[in-house]
Formats: C-alpha cells, structure tokens, sequence
C-alpha cells in the first residue's frame, strides 16, 4: 500500500471542510478539526501531519494562537501551515507569514490551487529532507 501524505484540516465551518474533503481525499489522508483546540488535542495524541490547514477565525483558539503553539513546539515545528482565511488584509497576511505560516490563501479559493500548493510545499519538503539525508560535506570541498 502506498504511503500517502496526511493533512490536518481546521476550520470551524463545515462546508468549507467538506470541500477540502472531497477535493483532496482521492491523494491525501484527511484529519479534520473544527478549532484550534481540538488540533492540539489530536496533535498531542501523537499524530504527526505532513501538512496544516488553518482558518483563522475559529472559537476558543483561532489561527494565529495555533500558528504560535506548533512553530514553538519541538515536535511540530517544522510542519507546513497555510492558512485559508477570509480576511484579506495585507497586514495580517504578512504577520501569519512573519509567525510561521508558509502561505495564506484566501477564501473564498480554488480547490485545485490549494492542492497544487500543498503538492508544491510537500515536494519541498520531501526534497529538503531527502538532501540532508543524503549530504555528505565532504563533497563540498572546492578541490574535488
């Protein structure tokens, strides 16, 4: 069986949910939360995502308070997050960057450019991963 990538999904609104859902569960295992809260509840069970997808506006604990737990923890930190919001301000998109995020796409989107996305980042991340598993500095001398 093929070894699929897994997203964590939060968003309190439920149609935004199921359109993640069905638009990325024929390529990815798909967890989805309704607040922060619960995904750092499902986190600390031990789950480990390849990637997050984030609203921001969520009760009891929104986006940016997530953001800030998972890039301060050991564990999560190196996860990919992008935020799917429906605030659009310049500001709050560069301070989501500025905290950890790695995109911010805004809603209402396109299905297929958020996949292409989350195809992108994990390409990136599985060559990064890929290369430092791999690298060997002694092959970086000049001299060879």
């Amino acid at each position: 069986m093929e070894n699929r990538y897994h997203i964590l999904h939060i968003d309190d609104d439920v149609y935004i949910r199921k359109i993640i859902q069905l638009t990325m569960s024929a390529e990815f295992d798909i967890s989805s939360c309704t607040n922060g809260i619960e995904a750092m509840a499902w986190l600390e069970k031990g789950n480990l995502p390849d990637i997050i997808l984030t609203d921001l506006r969520m009760p009891q604990l929104d986006g940016q308070e997530l953001i800030a737990l998972i890039r301060n923890s050991s564990i999560y930190r190196t996860v990919p997050i992008i935020v799917l919001s429906s605030m659009e301000d310049s500001s709050l998109k560069i301070t989501c960057i500025e905290q950890g995020a790695d995109d911010f796409i805004v809603k209402p989107f396109n299905p297929l450019e958020v996949k292409a996305k989350i195809k992108a980042i994990l390409r990136r991340t599985s060559e990064r991963q890929n290369f430092r598993s791999n690298f060997d500095s002694t092959r970086l001398s000049p001299l060879r």
